[in-house]
Formats: structure tokens, C-alpha cells, sequence
């Protein structure tokens, strides 16, 4: 099995399980369904078969930079469930994070050429897109039923998994509405405006920070171009204009309300839970086996679990990640910058809406997935940006001694 992209990559294996992942893994939080729970099974089996398929095709063996770095962190979070109250099902539950992360690492290491990744980027914001459109529609259609309190809730799914999975479908919208251009624009720049919507109904102040983010740095490479994201910019301007009146006025009120903070009781509990096992954490923080208790911050929830140890790890995976990609774009030619900058924003975009979840790290989330597909890509760049620098100075002496020569 192989994870290069061809110049047929919609019918490659991978390809299509991330798409079909993409779309399963939130359905699967639906609480108004009776199939949610086979939903459920078949987000863990293309979870597992993601990651079998990570390890078969030996793309995790070209990694390099960031990437063993979080591939490590991940390893001591996972093993951390040992000394849990419930070993053996803690590890389960956390392979599941440690399978999604190597999927979509592997996937991100998977196009050998800007074209190739620009096929796969298609392929999954298409995706994005049409889910978006889709979940806007039952909301347009039936308001009184997608809601709770006054925020998105479709299918009974919670508000916050809702903006979570619409702010991390962002990153893939907003990569086709700035850098593609024709059908594949039009496209994303409907799926970027709706999915906007889609955040602000929900009445998420963390997935909004994440669309925000997700967005506004993919926009660095243009900035000397402005008219380049001109179109897509008017677009979703249009758009949100023409259907922002249809947004529930609570979702809209709580972005606003920075004097309500409903992470604080978790928190507050976090830092007791570090304070009573702060060397090697409690392993894996559950209640019944069944499933994990979240403590709304991802930093917080790391060093619960898996103490001091873990905390150095995420440490060195960060500053890996820093390094990497300072590296990539000091030596990365300019027609690589959407990719970096893609990558750069999950990345950053994904840390800081950590400070308000945790769900990076719980289970098998699409988020998991789109932050592994960006160290993928940022790694992929890195090998690349390196290559390039050592053309350069190949080239360089053959270039003065024509000079000398000649002279």
C-alpha cells in the first residue's frame, strides 16, 4: 500500500476513508438518531483501519522534523492509561487519538507535488462543503428542531462539537476559496461563508477564535496581492449579509458576552486533579470505563493524565513544531507558501482553541485528523524547503568557478 498521490487520487483507498471520516465522525455525536450507535462503530473502524493504513504504507517512516516529536508525546499519552483505574479500556479509547493523528499525518505526507495535494485538498473540501450546505439547509428548514437554548444543535449533537467541526472544516473551505481558482473557488467560498454561519449559530467563542484563525492566516501569502482573495472575501461578505438575519439572536448575544466563562468549574478542577498526581497523572480520567471526563482545556487534560512526563513531552513537541516550521519557511521557494501557511494555520489554529477543549486528544475527532494532515504537510514542506537549500549550494560554487574562469 502506498500513500503517494496520483494523478487519480479520488479513487485511492486512503483518500476516499478520510472523506467518508470527514463526514461519519461528527454524525456520529448525533443523539436523535437510533443508528448513532453503529455511526459510533464505524467512526472507531475507519479510525483503526486509517491508522493500520498509516503504518502499512510506510509513509510515517519519511517523517521527520515535528512530527517524531508528537508521534512520541502521543506514545507516553497513550501508555499513560497503564496506571489508570481502567487500563485496558483507557488504552483503547486513547488509540483511537493515537490512529487518527497517524492518519492524518500520513495523508499530509502523501502528495509528492503541489498539484497532487491540490487534487487531495479538492477532494476533502468539497466534502466540507457540501456537509456545510447540508447542515444549514435542515437548519433553514426547521429551526425550532436544530436548536437548544438557542443555539445549533443539529441532530442533537452538542453546540460546541457543532462550531468544532464547522471551524475545522474551515481550514479546507477557505484553502480552495484563496488559493483555487474556477469552480473549485466558487465552491469554497460558498462552503467558507456557511460554515461562518454555522460558527456563529452555534454560540461557540472557541470555534469562532478557530475559524478566525483557521482563515485569516491563509491569507498571509496575498497580502502583497490583495485582488487575489478579493473575490472570495466579497463573497462570503455577500453571502453572510443575505443570511445573517436567520442566525438565532442567542448564539449571536453569547459571542459577545466575554463576562461568562463556563470553563472555569472545569479548570478549577484540573488543577486540583494535577495538584494530587503531579509527577505521573491519573492515567486516564474516567468515572465508569466507558467513557473519558473532560476537563475543557487540552493542556490541562495532558498533564492530568499523563504528569510531569507528558507535559515535557508536549513541550518538546511544540518547540519541534516551532522549530520546523521556522525552518520550512526561511528555505521553502514562494510557490510552496499556501501549503505552509494551510499547515501553519491548523497547527496554531487547533493549539489555541486547546485553551477552551480538549477534544484534540479524546478520541477520534475530525479535528485529530486535520491536526496530524497539517504536521503531514509542514513535515512533507521541510523535506522539500531542505532539498532546495541544497540545490542552492550545489549550484552556488559551479557559478564562481565559471566566473573565475572567465575572468
Amino acid at each position: 500500500m502506498n500513500f503517494a498521490t496520483t494523478t487519480r487520487p479520488l479513487v485511492f483507498f486512503p483518500a476516499v476513508i478520510a472523506g467518508v471520516f470527514l463526514v461519519i465522525a461528527p454524525l456520529s455525536l448525533a443523539t436523535q438518531w437510533e443508528s448513532s450507535s453503529q455511526l459510533k462503530l464505524l467512526r472507531i473502524g475507519l479510525c483503526f483501519l486509517g491508522g493500520i493504513a498509516a503504518l502499512l504504507s510506510g509513509a510515517l517512516r519519511r517523517s521527520g522534523g515535528a512530527t517524531p516529536a508528537i508521534l512520541w508525546f502521543a506514545f507516553i499519552y497513550v501508555l499513560a492509561a497503564t496506571w489508570s483505574r481502567y487500563p485496558l479500556q483507557g488504552i483503547a479509547y486513547k488509540t483511537l487519538f493515537l490512529s487518527s493523528l497517524c492518519f492524518g499525518i500520513a495523508m499530509g505526507l502523501s502528495s509528492p507535488t503541489s498539484a497532487s495535494l491540490r487534487q487531495l485538498m479538492k477532494w476533502l473540501g468539497g466534502i466540507a462543503t457540501v456537509a456545510a450546505v447540508v447542515t444549514w439547509y435542515e437548519y433553514l428548514r426547521n429551526p425550532a428542531e436544530t436548536t437548544r437554548l438557542g443555539r445549533l444543535a443539529i441532530y442533537g449533537i452538542n453546540a460546541n462539537a457543532v462550531g468544532m467541526t464547522a471551524g475545522g472544516y474551515l481550514f479546507l473551505t477557505s484553502y480552495l476559496a484563496i488559493n483555487d481558482r474556477g469552480i473549485w473557488r466558487l465552491l469554497g467560498t460558498l462552503g467558507t461563508a456557511i460554515l461562518i454561519l454555522l460558527v456563529v449559530a452555534t454560540g461557540s467563542r472557541a470555534a469562532l477564535a478557530l475559524a478566525v484563525l483557521g482563515g485569516s492566516l491563509q491569507l498571509v501569502p496575498w497580502i502583497r496581492r490583495p485582488a487575489r482573495f478579493l473575490l472570495p472575501v466579497a463573497g462570503v461578505t455577500l453571502i453572510l449579509l443575505v443570511w445573517s438575519a436567520q442566525l438565532p439572536v442567542e448564539a449571536t448575544e453569547r459571542l459577545t458576552d466575554f463576562e461568562k466563562n463556563t470553563r472555569a468549574g472545569m479548570w478549577q478542577v484540573g488543577i486540583k486533579l494535577i495538584l494530587s498526581q503531579p509527577v505521573f497523572g491519573h492515567g486516564w480520567l474516567s468515572s465508569s470505563g466507558r467513557s473519558t471526563g473532560n476537563l475543557q482545556n487540552l493542556y490541562l487534560q495532558t498533564v492530568a493524565e499523563s504528569g510531569i512526563f507528558g507535559a515535557i513531552a508536549l513541550v518538546i513537541a511544540g518547540m519541534s513544531i516551532l522549530s520546523t516550521a521556522r525552518r520550512v519557511y526561511k528555505s521553502l521557494s514562494p510557490e510552496w507558501a499556501p501549503q505552509f501557511w494551510f499547515a501553519l494555520a491548523i497547527v496554531i489554529g487547533l493549539a489555541v482553541h486547546g485553551m477552551a477543549e480538549s477534544a484534540l486528544i479524546l478520541g477520534s475527532t475530525i479535528n485529530t485528523f486535520l491536526f496530524g494532515f497539517g504536521l503531514g504537510v509542514l513535515d512533507f514542506l521541510s523535506r522539500i524547503g531542505t532539498t532546495q537549500s541544497r540545490l542552492v549550494k550545489t549550484r552556488t560554487p559551479e557559478y564562481q568557478c565559471v566566473v573565475i574562469g572567465h575572468s
